[in-house]
Order: C-alpha cells, then structure tokens, then sequence
C-alpha cells in the first residue's frame, strides 16, 4: 500500500511538473527569456565591435603610422584607416543586422512551430 501511495504520488508530481512546464514555458519564453535573448543580443553585437576594433581605428583616424610624422606618412595613414573604416564599418553593420534577425528568428520560432503543428493536423483548414 506504501509503495502505491508512493507511486501515485510520484506519478501526480512528475504529471503536474510537466503540464506546468509545458503552461509556463510561454510565458518564460516571451518575459525573462525575451530580455535574456536582448542581453545576448547586445554581447554579440559588443564582441563583433571587439574582434573588428572598430572604435580602435576610429579613435585613431588622425594618429600617424609607424612614427611617421612628414605630410606623406600622416597621409597615408589617415587614408588607410580610412579604408580600414569603411570596410569594418560595413562588416559591423552586417554584424548587427545578422545578430538582429537571429533575435527575431527566436522570438517568431516558437509561433511557426504551433502553426507548422496546426496546419499539419489539419486544424487549421476551416480557419485558412
């Protein structure tokens, strides 16, 4: 009789843990979920600044290369940091947008999951 009783309510917790896992999951998934996929956001876009030193090149546009201080040095300095510029500048554009659409991809998964599952069980043929 102990062992049933044990049974039973083993059974009654792990069936009432996984129907409030499976109620909850949404709710987490659109609140403290949603600000933790922001935060990561935010770090992918921070390291993609690192790793191209963008603000590195910025803020030193006008700095000499390699100690040359004549008029040629300083130009070919500031022209080749300019290019460095542009070209990580557009790569760091790309970088924000791909970090964008993959938190948008997150957000919308879930709701193309439920419609790929409803449209395959039929269910949304009188709906459509």
């Amino acid at each position: 009789m102990i062992k049933e009783n044990l049974a039973l309510r083993s059974m009654k917790f792990i069936f009432r843990d996984i129907i409030f896992d499976i109620l909850a999951w949404p709710v987490w998934w659109y609140t403290s979920g949603t600000l933790k996929a922001i935060k990561r956001m935010g770090a992918v876009i921070s390291q993609g600044n690192e790793e191209l030193g963008l603000s590195v090149w910025v803020k030193n546009i006008f700095k000499p290369m390699y100690g040359q201080y004549d008029w040629q040095g300083r130009l070919i300095s500031f022209v080749m940091r300019l290019v460095q510029i542009i070209f990580r500048s557009i790569i760091f554009v790309l970088w924000i947008i791909v970090a964008f659409v993959g938190f948008i991809v997150w957000l919308v998964l879930p709701l193309a999951i439920i419609y790929e599952i409803l449209l395959n069980l039929g269910l949304l043929e009188n709906i459509l």
